[in-house]
This record gives C-alpha cells, sequence and structure tokens, in this order.
C-alpha cells in the first residue's frame, strides 16, 4: 500500500481534529487567560499533592489473635515527683501470678531534685534509699537483727538496709528510731536535710505480661502473710504529696520505641496530675495491645501501645483498702495490631494525574465559554467586524 494512502487511513481515526483549527479562527479573550492561569495553578498544585501522595508510604492497620510470647515486658519510664524526697519514695511490682517485687532498685535511677527542679545528685536508687557507704562504719563485726533471721542467709544486720530486709521477711514493721544500725547511718538526719527535695526515678523494669500493677509508694513495703503492707508512718508525719510529672512511658523494647515515636501516640508522655494532699491515691488503668510494624525495607519492629483511663482517690473520705501514691495497673490484649507500610501502584498514581489535567482542562473549558459568551467581548467583537 503506497504512504500517501495509508497516511489518508490514520488521518480518518483522528479523534482530536477539533483541536486543530487554523490560528485565524481561534479567538483569544482576557477571560480565557485568566482561566488559562488558575487552571495552570490548580493543576500544578494537585500534580504535586498527588506526587506526594505517592511517594510517602502509609500504615495499613490490621487485628489478629496475639499469639506471640509470653516473655517478660519491658517498661521504661521516667517520672518526677516534686514534693517527694528520694529517701521515701519505693517502686514495687506485683501480679496475678503471686509475683511480688518490693523496693524495686535494679536498672532504677533516682535522682534528688532542689526546691526548684533542680537535679542535686543522680544514682542507682539503692545508693539514694541507703545512708551511703562513708556513714557505715567498718568497724561492726556483726550488727544485731533484733530478733529477725538476717537477710540472703547471712548472719548478721550490718546496715539499716539489712535490717529492713530482714523485717520485711519476717512482715514486721522497722522503727527506725530504735534500730541502732539506723541511727548510725544518720537517715533521721537525712530526712531532715532532704525534706524540701523532690525527686525524679527513671529507668527501665521488666514485668510479667499478665494483669497487675507497678506503683510509686511512701516507705518501706512488707508482706505480712498474703498482705502487701506498705509502713507510711514517716510519709504522713510530713507535708509531702505524691504530686507528678509523666515524662514518659513506654512499654516494649525501647530502641523500637524511639524508632516508631512519630507513628504511636503514647497518651501518658509530657502530663502531670496531682494536688497538695498526702492522702491522694492516683490510679491508671493501662490496656496494653501489642503493635507490631513491617516495613517496605524489610524490617519488622514488634513493641506496645497503650490506652489509658484514670481516677484519684482522696483517703480521708475513702480509706479502705487505698495507699498514697502513684499506681499503674496493667491489662494485656489477646489482640496484635499489625501496621504494614505500603504504597500506591505506579498505575494508580498515573490515573490520577491523567484524572487532574483532563479533568481541569474540561472544567477550566465549559467555564471559559460561559465567561466568553457572558462577558460582551464577543459582541464588541462582531461590531468590529461590521
Amino acid at each position: 500500500m503506497p504512504p500517501n494512502r495509508l497516511l489518508q487511513k490514520f488521518r480518518r481515526l483522528d479523534a482530536y481534529a477539533q483541536n486543530k483549527i487554523l490560528d485565524e479562527f481561534r479567538v483569544q479573550s482576557p477571560t480565557g487567560g485568566l482561566v488559562t492561569i488558575v487552571s495552570a495553578i490548580v493543576i500544578l498544585m494537585l500534580v504535586i499533592h498527588e506526587t506526594m501522595r505517592y511517594v510517602t508510604p502509609v500504615m495499613e492497620p490490621e487485628i489478629v489473635v496475639d499469639g506471640g510470647k509470653t516473655d517478660k515486658l519491658p517498661i521504661s519510664f521516667n517520672i518526677t515527683f516534686p514534693a517527694m524526697p528520694c529517701y521515701l519514695l519505693g517502686l514495687d511490682i506485683m501480679d496475678e501470678g503471686g509475683q511480688v517485687i518490693m523496693d524495686l532498685e535494679h536498672d532504677v535511677y533516682k535522682a534528688r531534685l532542689d526546691a526548684d527542679g533542680n537535679q542535686i545528685d543522680r544514682a542507682k536508687a539503692e545508693e539514694l534509699s541507703g545512708p551511703g557507704e562513708d556513714l557505715v562504719q567498718k568497724d561492726v563485726q556483726c550488727g544485731d537483727c533484733y530478733g529477725a533471721t538476717p537477710p540472703h542467709g547471712g548472719e548478721c544486720c550490718n546496715t539499716c538496709d539489712d535490717v529492713r530486709k530482714a523485717y520485711a521477711d519476717m512482715g514486721w514493721i522497722v522503727k527506725e528510731d530504735e534500730i541502732e544500725q539506723c541511727r548510725r547511718e544518720g537517715l533521721l538526719e537525712k530526712a531532715a536535710t532532704q525534706t524540701q527535695e523532690g525527686c525524679n526515678m527513671h529507668g527501665t523494669l521488666l514485668m510479667s505480661r499478665v494483669h497487675g500493677n507497678f506503683h510509686f509508694s511512701p516507705g518501706r513495703a512488707v508482706s505480712q502473710g498474703s498482705q502487701h503492707v506498705h509502713d507510711v508512718r514517716t510519709y504522713l508525719s510530713t507535708n509531702h504529696d505524691f504530686r507528678h510529672t509523666i515524662h514518659y512511658l513506654w512499654f516494649g523494647n525501647r530502641d523500637a520505641q524511639k524508632q516508631v515515636t512519630h507513628l504511636l501516640t503514647n497518651s501518658l508522655d509530657n502530663t502531670r496530675w496531682g494536688a497538695a494532699d498526702p492522702a491522694m491515691m492516683y490510679q491508671y488503668f493501662l490496656k496494653i495491645v501489642p503493635t507490631q510494624f513491617d516495613f517496605m525495607d524489610g524490617r519488622s519492629l514488634r513493641t506496645f501501645q497503650y490506652s489509658t483511663s484514670r481516677q484519684e482517690r482522696n483517703l480521708r473520705q475513702y480509706p479502705v483498702g487505698g495507699l498514697p501514691g502513684v499506681f499503674f495497673t496493667t491489662d494485656f490484649a489477646p489482640t496484635l495490631i499489625i501496621y504494614t507500610e505500603t504504597r500506591p501502584p505506579l498505575a494508580s498514581f498515573l490515573t490520577g494525574l491523567c484524572a487532574i489535567i483532563g479533568g481541569i482542562f474540561t472544567v477550566a473549558s465549559v467555564l471559559d465559554g460561559f465567561l466568553y459568551r457572558t462577558s460582551g467581548y464577543e459582541a464588541d467583537k462582531s461590531k468590529l467586524h461590521q
């Protein structure tokens, strides 16, 4: 077939013949120029928006039954108590499995704060709860346990803390002003010098993944039978209280939490609560949900998120079953939320671009025709031709 005849056949298939009008038949108007500029700006903005939507991955959630392991759950926290000195502040863990950890000190730090909130000293929790090595007399051969069984299978109670632990094992309450080791270590003098201080407590603790609680409370805890008892006499004789600021509270691996901080909202971070009343009990009820993030680059991170409800109780009005302090009661959801990182397919992106450009041009053409016929420009031009 000759080339000219082939071109003639293709010419009959041209669906855009109306766009090939000779220049002398084209009519340009001021309203058309305005519509063209506005249309170009709108197209540019929508194309940029569509491009950003395409290149930015999104997280698609899915809820499944959690079949994960029941390992210990790491809990990272940083809480400031502006009206509670470090020597009087304790941290305990309890769960429904029967585990009770009193006066938790491992991987927990205390920072003494002055009246203005500035840090005075920072050390492991046991170091700021105890007297310090310089106050313990080295020449004591074997201290009296005052009728209690020495702790850790030993034979002596050389420090006030040894007496406390021995008494705790027996379920007894320590009267520190009557214990020689406590008087020798100057605990009463320390209480007098720190009475205007606050305390920042931070670190990491491990908790079983069962219903339970961890709590910050005054005085030393002891076990009396099946009861968990706190000696709050020293606390009640002071003007301290449990106002507090939660700087952060994270569940799960801390490094994993830092990588997905922008994707998770920890509802208790940077929150304040409390009043200047020593008889207040503050309770947080946390519903903890295992969460997994699957990224497009193949990485997978497993962490936890939680929802919170809270209540406060004035123990002067409701004294039964209460203790001054801050309590975090934990409960675990049986489900797992999986967030999968996805991106729209390229075909969807190209379809969106075509829809934007074609749609704007169509609407602009209709608008330009309407403005051209109603502006009077067409009538004026007809008069000039006459």
